[in-house]
């Protein structure tokens, strides 16, 4: 063998072979010219040639054993191709035979592949049976655990299967009615899980609290709402995402074996998951309910679902409403309540009704969420089934609640009784009423044309309260209210309170609060109210506000117009009630209880705030002038020529000026508002000590202008009031006058004051939205309008003492011009002054049983200074006195001081300034100027001058001329002494 030739070393490269020389050659031989230039080419061609010989030698001896290879597989490679081709013409000849066999014997072998099929087939359908045979057991497994989509899978892969390819097997034909029964059985027991969830679970909590006794004020609170967010937030993203997914396809005949294996257990694709291992299926509420209408989409059963959810929708509500009553009933307040002689009766009304009306609302808000979410679980599986189903909106279940709510309030508020009553109008109040003032003055009384309070003849609300409950008693369904279905029609009157039409006082604003609610979700717009508001508001104005219009008439004539209206209430427990020392009229009481009975209406009925606070100020104004008649009636006689002075005074605005400017009385304001802040704090009256200089200070102006005004004309009987029981009842007025009018401004202190009433802005604590300013100004003058009457009883008080001691006391009235011989025998006081004194006395009683501590110091403080002041200026009066007559006059003194030291409890030194006056008389006009000269006056000069005067009158031989030379030595010490008193 030849050794292979050996590769050239790497990196050796051969001369590139080119074909361009060889060309390039022959161009030059065949151009060439000369034999030389041709032998050169040829030369240079056999180089070339011999070089390329040379490089063939060297490539075929380098690849010798290379191609000795590729022939030796070549060689192989062409053998077994040719065997190949030899075989493929075998079996193209045997397939040819088997043709020829196989059509000679096709018959036979079709017979055979048709009873292969045919045996499949039993076989497959066997097996379906068996599984048919095995659904109502795991059907019955599904629905004990509650897996409603595995049953409802189950069951609608079975039926498909049954009515499919087993349609005609007459063994199966008690089983598909089965089936079928137990598909009505599954879809009623899916439409009763998904209204208990709707209506029962979802307000479970709301009723689990009011049965704990939570109360009222944690349901305003609203905490099931925080509590129901809680909830949704903690739920399980996978759920709430498949929830919001709905995309599974119906099982069909063309997937029956793979829908049944699934239902049978296997899991399904579907955005509406179910796990078989969960302890409690209803757990998460909202998506068990969206499996129940997955459910229900998987039954064809969405129009009857959605038609027996519109249906039976009000009758649900109903039950709420029914099982919530039965709750409160038999709740631990209403033991508590239903207890003798424990909480008052408005409370009693009050507080289980608020209960009832708040856990209603609460459940009712977590019914429109279960709506909510159930809707939008119903949209999309009509989307993803394509059902043709027409659903029901928000504002049908809105419109439920309403009716429902309606309902309700027809049995608290008594509409059934109210609204076919058709009370009297009572009058307006916008004028005062005249004839009040009958029982007081002397005149005969005008009556005014009574006018209707509110018209509606004309409303703009289509349906008012009558309309509505002849609508209701119409209606079939009305008689169906608070029980379910096969029950008979009658009305369940099983209510926590008794009905009354003031039940809206309380329940007004929570009502209002929800039907804002309602208006939010509806999207009403201000001019359009929901129905349940258009209904409270014509019950309002329609029923609520003549019938109470008309109990405040009647309450207010009762109280001007009975026998014992003008009479003073002195029951302690009574007095103790309204924080008062005093006795007050029954009229008053009664008008002011009118008024905070009107206060608390604005309150409970803030939108009709300024009809009420109209209200109001008409009465009082009516009221001022019935008091005024009052007051007329005690201080005008019978006879208009006579007059009391007392009042003529203070008809005097100088004079009326003049007395309200004394000290006295300006001390008197300033206790009087001390005495407003105590009664705020229910403090007891209490009075401070002042020095006996103080008093007299305070009184002594006063005294001399009286004296100086009264004591010339003196004062006729008819000019006093001389019955007791008059002042009494002047002083009952005053106080109660008072009282009324604190009263008054401080119920005008807490309104709110605005331009623009807004109903449904609160301003202030109390609820009451901001009234107009010109109304509110109205109410303060009414205030100061009673307490000017006040003021003017008490002046009238003040004054009519001081008139009865010039009426009783001056000589030039009542026959003491003399007091010498035999007149002065008696060691008894005078007559008039022991009558004085009785007269003092009863109106000291009076004015303590009817007047506080203050007021009575007022009408007496500075009464000692007065008549002091009388009796000395009394001896210009008297013709004659001896020591008898002094005597007399200083026990009469004496005796008016006894008198006033029991009345105010404090010795009347004034009285003791006077007896040291008559006590003058004792001495000789010498005597009394040389006092004077050692010791200083302790009198007036008049008064002294009056003193001598009375002297050289008393004296047998008077001499006119000495009395002037003591006047005029008088004058000299009085100017040397340079003091007057």
């Amino acid at each position: 063998m030849s050794t292979p030739p050996t590769k050239p070393p790497r990196g050796i490269k051969h001369p590139k072979e080119t074909s361009g020389l060889l060309m390039s050659v022959i161009r030059t031989l065949s151009a060439s010219e000369s034999n030389e230039q041709r032998d050169r080419e040829k030369a240079k061609l056999e180089r070339e040639y011999k070089k390329s010989d040379q490089r063939l030698d060297e490539l075929v001896s380098l690849h010798d054993q290379d191609l000795t290879q590729v022939m030796q597989l070549f060689a192989k490679l062409s053998a077994r191709v040719t065997l190949s081709r030899e075989k493929i013409h075998a079996v193209k000849e045997n397939l040819q035979a088997c043709k020829m066999l196989l059509h000679c014997r096709r018959d036979e072998l079709k017979k055979l592949w048709l009873e292969g099929v045919e045996h499949k087939h039993v076989l497959q359908l066997l097996e379906e049976i068996d599984q048919l045979r095995e659904v109502p057991a795991k059907l019955t497994s599904f629905l004990n655990k509650k897996h409603y989509l595995h049953a409802t899978q189950l069951l609608v892969s079975a039926l498909t299967l049954g009515e499919g390819g087993l349609e005609g097997v007459e063994a199966l034909r008690e089983v598909r009615a089965d089936l079928q029964s137990k598909k009505q059985q599954l879809h009623m027991k899916l439409m009763e899980e998904l209204s208990h969830h709707i209506y029962t679970h979802s307000t479970q909590e709301v009723l689990s609290l009011c049965r704990q006794g939570s109360g009222r004020e944690n349901l305003l609170n609203s905490p099931f709402q925080r509590a129901g967010e809680l909830r949704n937030s903690a739920r399980n993203p996978k759920a709430r995402r498949a929830l919001l997914d709905v995309s599974s396809p119906l099982p069909n005949s063309q997937s029956t074996r793979t829908g049944l294996s699934a239902a049978l257990g296997q899991p399904t694709e579907g955005d509406v998951s179910e796990d078989i291992d969960a302890v409690d299926p209803e757990a998460d509420s909202e998506h068990f309910m969206a499996i129940l209408v997955e459910c229900l989409a998987l039954l064809n059963k969405l129009p009857d679902a959605v038609e027996t959810l519109k249906v039976e929708m009000q009758t649900e509500l109903l039950a709420i409403i029914s099982r919530t009553t039965k709750q409160i009933r038999d709740g631990p307040m209403s033991i508590t309540l239903a207890q003798p002689g424990q909480g008052d009766p408005a409370a009693a009304r009050q507080q289980p009704l608020l209960e009832l009306l708040q856990t209603i609302f609460e459940q009712f808000r977590h019914v429109a969420t279960a709506h909510s979410a159930v809707l939008q679980r119903l949209s999309r599986a009509a989307d993803k089934y394509h059902a043709d189903v027409r659903l029901y909106e928000m504002a049908d279940v809105w419109s439920k609640i309403q009716a429902v709510l309606q309902l309700l309030l027809t049995d608290y508020l008594d509409i059934q009784n109210t609204a076919g009553d058709t009370p009297q109008a009572p009058t307006a109040f916008t004028e005062p009423t005249s004839d009040m003032s009958m029982y007081f003055a002397r005149r005969k009384p005008t009556r005014q044309k009574r006018t209707p309070l509110f018209k509606f003849d004309y409303s703009s609300h289509a349906h008012n309260i009558n309309s509505y409950l002849k609508d209701q008693i119409r209606d079939g369904s009305a008689a169906k209210e608070y029980q379910g279905t096969g029950k008979p029609p009658v009305r369940d009157k099983q209510l926590v309170c008794a009905p009354d039409p003031r039940n809206i006082t309380f329940i007004f604003i929570p009502l209002m609060r929800f039907i804002e609610e309602i208006e939010h979700a509806l999207g009403c717009t201000p001019g359009s109210p929901c129905t349940l508001n258009a209904f409270l508001a014509d019950y309002v104005k329609e029923v609520f506000l003549g019938r109470h219009h008309l109990m405040v008439q009647r309450a207010i004539e009762t109280a001007t117009k009975a026998t014992d209206a003008w009479r003073a209430t002195t029951a302690p427990e009574f007095m103790q009630q309204l924080g008062v020392s005093r006795p007050l009229l029954q009229s008053t009481v009664t008008v002011e209880r009118c008024i905070r009975d009107l206060h608390d209406l604005m309150q409970a009925l803030p939108m009709y705030a300024e009809h009420f606070l109209s209200i109001i100020c008409n009465i009082l104004r009516s009221y001022r002038e019935t008091c005024q008649a009052a007051y007329r009636g005690i201080v005008q006689p019978d006879s208009e020529d006579k007059r009391i002075c007392s009042a003529a005074w203070l008809k005097d605005e100088d004079i009326s000026r003049f007395i309200k400017s004394l000290p006295n009385w300006t001390d008197l304001q300033k206790q009087k508002a001390t005495h407003a802040r105590r009664r705020l704090l229910r403090r007891e009256e209490t009075t401070e000590e002042e020095s006996p200089e103080d008093i007299r200070q305070r009184n002594l102006r006063e005294a001399e202008i009286l004296a100086s005004n009264l004591g010339e004309g003196g004062v006729s009987a008819h000019e006093i009031l001389s019955d007791t029981s008059q002042l009494r009842g002047l002083a009952q007025l005053q106080e109660s006058m008072e009282w009324f009018a604190c009263s008054v401004q401080l119920f005008a202190s807490h309104l709110p004051r605005g331009d623009v009433p807004s109903p449904h802005v609160q301003t202030n604590e109390a609820g009451i939205p901001a009234l107009p300013e010109s109304s509110v100004q109205a109410l303060d003058q009414l205030a100061v309008e009673f307490e000017e009457l006040a003021n003017t009883c008490l002046l009238v008080l003040h004054l009519e003492v001081r008139v009865q001691c010039f009426h009783y006391l001056l000589p030039r009235t009542n026959n003491l011009g003399r007091f010498a011989g035999s007149v002065i025998d008696s060691q008894e006081p005078d007559p008039k002054v022991l009558e004085l004194s009785r007269v003092l006395v009863g109106i000291d009683e009076a004015m303590n049983s009817s007047l506080q501590l203050r007021k009575s110091k007022y009408i007496f403080e500075g009464l000692g200074h007065l008549i002091a002041k009388i009796l000395i200026t009394s001896a210009q009066y008297i013709e004659r006195i001896d020591e008898g007559g002094i005597q007399k006059m200083c026990r009469n003194i004496f005796a008016l001081q006894q008198t006033l030291t029991n009345i105010t409890m404090a010795r009347e030194i004034a009285l003791d300034h006077a007896r040291h006056y008559f006590e003058l008389f004792y001495l000789t006009p010498e005597e009394i100027l040389n006092n004077v000269m050692e010791k200083g006056p302790q009198f007036s000069e008049l008064e002294y001058m009056n003193a001598f005067q009375l002297i050289h009158r008393s004296m047998p031989d008077a001499d006119y001329g000495a009395i002037n030379i003591h006047l005029s030595r008088l004058s000299d010490i009085l100017g040397e002494v340079g003091v007057t008193v």
